[in-house]
């Protein structure tokens, strides 16, 4: 997988874990669970980052979906970085510059493709 598609995926994974916090959190206080199920979500109402691989595939399935979602409706996602050494900004002397093309990554990736999709 792309690294940036990776990291899409999985800031999408981490938001659907704290969707998944606040209703099971609801659910917990204003519905009448089971305490084991109670004791069982309480586990798991800790940051996406401390979660096992295992757990986290859980979310990465919602993921999935989003992007899927988003891929039918012709969504393209573009991140936006500094200004690459070849972005048009820089472009002068050989020829006139121009208004950026670069993109921005989510924090903490490294670029391997420039974009998860090409504008049509």
């Amino acid at each position: 997988m792309v690294e940036i598609q990776r990291c899409i995926r999985e800031a999408l994974a981490e938001l659907e874990h704290d969707q998944w916090i606040a209703w099971s959190k609801n659910i917990a206080e204003t519905d009448n669970i089971s305490i084991e199920r109670a004791e069982r979500w309480a586990k798991l109402w800790i940051p996406y980052s401390e979660l096992t691989e295992e757990q986290k595939d859980q979310d990465r399935i919602w993921a999935d979906k989003s992007i899927s979602v988003l891929h039918s409706q012709d969504v393209v996602i573009k991140v936006k970085r500094s200004h690459d050494s070849d972005c048009s900004v820089h472009n002068m002397p050989a020829y006139p510059n121009g208004p950026c093309d670069c993109v921005e990554l989510p924090a903490g990736c490294a670029a391997v493709e420039p974009l998860i999709e090409e504008d049509k």
